[in-house]
């Protein structure tokens, strides 16, 4: 078996995986269907996660099978399951008011500890979720992005008459414009990409679009940022209506300016958003079931894992939605 292999930054190979000897009580093994490639993926990629530690196997966002589980694991064999991307303690006072994704003792896989990306690997049971099986697994492997706008998108109330600005056409960005038309908002998609913009209007056809350069005088009830720079971020403040509410996706480590005298004077809301908990995805799974929401857009590529070198090359460029690794396809 194989798996990914970033030594540091650039330097990413394909290389035998380890021999697994035994598991752990609560442990599971997975054979890998998918692997989403994710924008924190390309980040530490790219070296440009500064708290991201080398050498690691990358990537958390995979679909898989159940082969072999610990005794104390409530999986079975032949379980469609997807994972969690990140590791909780489970007793801190943020866990146990379920509010797992801040975990302050949160470790992140394929960032901080190895990854998920390889055709077998060993997960805990507590970091894995059973799949519906009536949800197909090119749906189930965009369910841990999607459960990202499922958990913030729940900070708000969206009326049909809400006027919704979304910052950002990438993975996130389409998602939430997804999730957004099926609740029925008013939407306007902003994006420095015209191409972006035009497949976002070819699909969501009632939505409106902006490019940055046209950005005037338009305000809007909500604004989510999920394009993570500091002029998008700075822009975003710049739609808020008065009483309006900017939801932060969008992650940078740059120092962005904070309009302190409008948020003030205004009383906007920011709302940070982090991820997701396990409620998030059983809500994120009925939706998707759902024949009315329209996730086509999102799925860019899959590609042979073998191809990984294009994978990323492609997903580094910046235009592409989610492209995704195919770990049973060896060519």
């Amino acid at each position: 078996m194989d798996e990914l292999y970033l030594e540091k930054p650039g330097q990413l190979k394909l290389r035998e995986s380890a021999q697994i000897d035994q598991l752990g009580d609560s442990e599971a093994l997975v054979k890998t269907i998918y692997g989403g490639i994710c924008g924190s993926d390309i980040k530490v990629y790219g070296g440009h996660l500064p708290y991201a530690n080398y050498p690691c196997r990358p990537g958390h966002e995979i679909l898989g099978l159940i082969v072999e589980a610990g005794p104390k694991s409530p999986f079975k064999s032949g379980t469609r399951v997807i994972s969690f991307p990140n590791t909780y303690c489970g007793i801190c006072e943020f866990c146990l008011q379920e509010k797992t994704n801040i975990c302050p003792e949160k470790k992140i896989f394929g960032v901080t500890v190895n990854g998920l990306f390889g055709q077998e690997i060993i997960v805990d049971s507590e970091f894995l979720v059973p799949v519906p099986t009536e949800l197909n697994s090119e749906k189930a492997i965009l369910t841990e992005p999607f459960a990202v706008i499922v958990h913030a998108l729940k900070k708000v109330k969206i009326v049909k008459a809400t006027s919704v600005a979304v910052v950002g056409c990438g993975t996130e960005g389409f998602l939430t414009i997804a999730l957004l038309e099926y609740l029925g908002a008013e939407i306007t998609a902003i994006d420095i990409n015209q191409d972006k913009m035009n497949k976002a209007k070819s699909f969501y056809t009632s939505i409106g679009t902006l490019h940055p350069e046209n950005v005037k005088n338009q305000k809007f009830d909500l604004v989510v940022e999920a394009a993570g720079t500091k002029a998008a971020i700075e822009m975003a403040f710049t739609l808020i209506k008065p009483g309006g509410t900017m939801i932060t996706l969008g992650l940078t480590g740059d120092e962005v300016r904070f309009p302190s005298l409008n948020v003030t004077r205004s009383e906007l809301s920011i709302l940070g958003s982090i991820i997701y908990t396990k409620q998030d995805f059983k809500e994120a799974f009925e939706i998707l079931k759902s024949p009315g929401f329209n996730i086509a857009p999102v799925l860019s590529e899959i590609i042979p894992f073998a191809q990984y070198k294009k994978a990323f090359a492609d997903a580094s460029t910046g235009n592409y939605t989610k492209i995704v690794l195919d770990f049973r396809d060896s060519r």
